[in-house]
């Protein structure tokens, strides 16, 4: 829980939802499930998948688009061309961000949007004296990983 907290301090928004842990994986639950009673043991997936620990909080892309939706989230919007490349896997130059939400600062978390969607979202650095978005977490790493096995 403290993993997923900080993830969603560090994009800015201000959700604090009830979760249910199975494993390392975070979900939410609906009213309907919070009114049953069932057994945790077995248990491999219930409500709304918010994502999982590993070393940092992992996303998932429910997640993700429920924080787009929230005014007070960070977030930097792109054009077509970098939007593809983001959701390669690549990083986002500075210069091709077209609009920002929320102030810009070195070290912040931002949820990266094209077309009103959220496709991802990265950190705010300089590498090489270059200041980009690094790519943290994209839609297309789903695609990435079924053509890897």
């Amino acid at each position: 829980m403290r993993l997923l907290k900080r993830f969603l301090e560090q994009v800015g928004s201000r959700m604090d939802p009830e979760v249910l842990s199975i494993d390392s994986k975070r979900f939410t639950l609906n009213q309907e499930l919070e009114r049953q009673q069932f057994s945790r043991r077995g248990l491999v997936y219930a409500g709304t998948y918010l994502g999982r620990n590993r070393r940092l909080f992992e996303p998932g892309s429910p997640l993700l688009q429920v924080l787009a939706a929230e005014e007070d989230t960070r977030k930097v919007h792109l054009g077509r061309d970098a939007a593809w490349l983001f959701v390669c896997g690549r990083d986002v130059f500075e210069e091709n961000i077209r609009r920002v939400e929320g102030v810009i600062e070195l070290g912040r978390h931002y949820l990266v949007m094209f077309d009103g969607r959220c496709i991802g979202y990265g950190r705010y650095e300089t590498s090489a004296g270059i200041r980009v978005i690094r790519n943290l977490f994209d839609l297309g790493d789903f695609l990435r990983r079924e053509g890897s096995d």
